[in-house]
């Protein structure tokens, strides 16, 4: 049956105390009935000549009216992070993320996800971490497509989501405080430190 929902992943990277690294991915939990809405809701906020919003780009004054907006859009979205030393392989924190994230979609019912596209050959291992995965008869049900962050104004939620979550480990929680009621999943991969 095919699920009500679509997953929207975007990831972010960020160092935090006692030499730590942190990987995160958030997925935005979108109903297909309310994808258009939500998209017209998005590029809403786009100023004048602006493609897309990418969070590290604006500034608070912009990122409190983003974070405002999404947070009355009433979607979810859930967060897995890999802790790991500072000198970790990115793209392996990625991985443990993504097969976390995968595992939570699936129990929920949730099997399509799109996540923001990067190279060629990034997009490749992502697709082939999921056979893999599936090849060993764990999240048989996911299916992931890529797509670029200017085409996708849903991946603009995730983006928003985890710049909010950094900020308030930098001691600035407004923005978080706009999208904390969203959040229906925030947890750390089992191999984190």
């Amino acid at each position: 049956m095919e699920s009500s929902f679509v997953a929207f992943i975007d990831e972010s990277r960020a160092f935090r105390p006692q030499g730590q690294k942190v990987y995160m991915v958030c997925a935005a939990l979108v109903e297909v009935e309310r994808i258009s809405g939500i998209r017209a809701d998005l590029e809403s906020l786009l100023l004048p000549g602006q493609k897309k919003l990418h969070w590290t780009d604006e500034n608070i004054k912009r990122k409190l009216a983003i974070a405002r907006q999404i947070g009355e859009i009433g979607n979810m979205n859930a967060i897995v992070s890999h802790y790991g030393d500072e000198s970790g392989q990115e793209e392996r924190f990625r991985r443990k993320c993504l097969e976390q994230i995968y595992f939570e979609l699936e129990e929920m019912g949730i099997c399509r996800v799109v996540m923001e596209g990067r190279s060629k050959k990034q997009d490749a291992q992502d697709r082939a971490h999921i056979v893999a995965l599936q090849q060993k008869g764990v999240v048989p049900s996911i299916r992931i497509e890529h797509e670029r962050g200017g085409d996708e104004p849903l991946l603009w939620i995730p983006d928003a989501v985890l710049g909010a979550l950094n900020l308030r480990h930098k001691g600035q929680r407004e923005c978080w405080d706009l999208l904390a009621e969203s959040i229906v999943l925030q947890k750390k991969t089992p191999e984190s430190l």
